[in-house]
């Protein structure tokens, strides 16, 4: 009797364990049904957590200088780089893990430990209780918990974006960034205890926006698991990020490596001021105005652009200004912004990929900055002369004017980023009414189907046109229609030959022009 007594308590108890979870999962269920913009917002915290880590805002104002900036940044880019390498290098594994909360819910509590040992690693807090190597490996220590746990949650944020329609995912990111100033402001606002323990806690936030989201919606374990093969103009996108990721750096830290951290505090508020009515105009020009790929080569083009301006003030007359920080602050979102884009577009573009693209496309970026810290420390130790750096920063202008101009121009962009079918996913298809983007389609697809009529196309032939159309490879079509290569290989001469065109480029030319009539 009583050992069935004890039996039947512990099966209700193992059934009051699974109504409560599946309760708290109804329950997330039923918000990201109502909110589900709140699970992109884990992007938002990302990106707050890295402004007021890089400005030193609410942590660092008792230091007479920014070098413990320079310090964190560069342990903290080096521990996010070996994490972006390492995924990137076993993205077949990672991606098997890298989408389950309980992954996110570990990078928050690691991003979060490793920042309250950020917090803590100061002389004033701890007075000589510890000896100054106790301080520093404290420091370190929070420097790689961060970065190895902030990278987690960048990288869960893959598959969100990278399944969202490209100006789409361009609104979610200025939608985050306007989320990121709103924290910022906040804490910047509260008492400097709350302030931190605010500054500690955001990395958790992230990680609890993020777990909103308890469903597969549009194909997001198929963005992550379906593995990419990388063209060599995606290797010489990452070539062209690196290097203006290094100019972005060297130019906020020739400025702000021998100021006092109020200095670079106080430019990085005014560039959030600036930046506000920015994002404001970004997401009302997506709203208002017809959705065009080649957007993306103009928003590179112009970020670009505006940081040659900011090399030629600094290397040519030495305007070390708080109005050149908040620009260079200003120009590193913008870029950084139009970089995320460019790369979520390929994710959308391809359906695969989303870990291994956007683990390299943000380790170019890690790197380039890291490249740039390194030089600004050998700098601020006189181991290189002021003019020395001056042409140093010259050269790199110099290197990213020739970039934008002729190996990465707009023409090379809108080569890459091919049109997809996005203008019939409005803001409820682009959350996750993929069946009512598929009952309309895209005009890129109507485009497609009228131009296959009007050359005759046989129904096989226009699937693979359409295929073609929309930059997939030979062997790409060949997996998805479950053909030979060489069959693909035979409908594309004759679709070559039927549409008078002689290669992909014209095919998709063609394709465009129909486009541009029927607008």
């Amino acid at each position: 009797m009583a050992q069935r007594e004890s039996a039947a308590q512990e099966s209700g108890g193992r059934q009051n364990e699974a109504s409560l979870s599946e309760r708290f999962s109804k329950a997330l269920a039923s918000i990201d049904r109502q909110a589900p913009t709140l699970t992109y917002l884990g992007l938002g915290c990302w990106i707050a957590w890295n402004t007021i880590a890089f400005s030193g805002s609410f942590w660092l104002h008792e230091t007479d200088n920014s070098s413990i900036t320079e310090n964190l940044m560069l342990v903290h880019l080096l521990a996010c780089f070996v994490t972006l390498a390492a995924v990137a290098l076993f993205s077949d594994r990672c991606s098997r893990w890298i989408a389950k909360n309980r992954t996110t819910l570990i990078g928050g509590v690691v991003a979060c430990a490793g920042t309250l040992l950020l917090c803590n690693a100061r002389a004033e807090v701890f007075g000589d209780a510890f000896p100054h190597a106790g301080l520093t490996v404290l420091f370190t220590s929070g420097c790689i918990l961060s970065g190895a746990g902030t990278t987690m949650l960048f990288l869960r944020a893959a598959a969100l974006f990278g399944t969202l329609a490209p100006h789409r995912a361009l609104y979610r990111l200025a939608e985050c960034t306007l989320f990121s100033i709103a924290v910022y402001f906040v804490l910047n606002g509260c008492p400097q205890p709350i302030a931190v323990a605010g500054f500690v806690v955001l990395p958790l936030l992230g990680a609890g926006l993020f777990c909103i989201r308890q469903r597969d919606v549009r194909g997001e374990k198929q963005v992550l698991s379906t593995p990419v093969q990388l063209t060599r103009k995606f290797w010489v996108l990452l070539l062209s990020i690196g290097l203006c990721s290094t100019a972005l750096e060297l130019i906020r830290a020739y400025v702000l490596i021998s100021v006092p951290p109020y200095f670079s505090i106080d430019a990085n508020v005014t560039s959030q001021l600036i930046e506000i009515p920015l994002m404001a105009g970004i997401m009302a020009a997506i709203l208002l105005t017809k959705s065009r790929r080649d957007g993306f080569a103009k928003l590179y083009s112009v970020a670009a652009c505006a940081l040659t301006v900011l090399i030629v003030c600094i290397a040519m007359f030495s305007l070390n200004t708080p109005a050149v920080a908040s620009g260079a602050w200003v120009v590193c979102t913008c870029y950084n912004m139009v970089v995320w884009a460019m790369l979520y577009y390929l994710v959308y573009q391809w359906r695969a990929g989303a870990l291994r693209i956007m683990a390299l496309g943000n380790a170019a970026l890690s790197g380039g900055t890291l490249a740039a810290s390194l030089l600004a420390m050998a700098y601020q130790a006189s181991h290189i002369s002021d003019s020395a750096m001056r042409i140093i920063i010259a050269v790199i202008g110099l290197a990213v004017l020739v970039d934008v101009l002729f190996v990465f121009s707009e023409k090379q962009i809108n080569g890459m980023l091919l049109p997809v079918d996005e203008g019939s996913e409005d803001a409820t298809a682009g959350e996750g009414g993929a069946q009512g983007a598929a009952k309309q389609p895209g005009k890129w697809k109507l485009a497609c189907e009228e131009v296959a009529k009007a050359a005759g196309l046989s129904a096989r032939e226009t699937e693979v046109f359409l295929s073609l159309a929309r930059g997939r490879t030979a062997q790409e079509i060949a997996e998805r229609e479950v053909v030979s290569i060489y069959t693909v290989r035979a409908h594309t001469r004759s679709i070559y030959a039927k549409l008078d065109v002689h290669s992909k480029k014209e095919l998709t030319a063609l394709v465009q022009k129909h486009v541009d009539e029927g607008e």
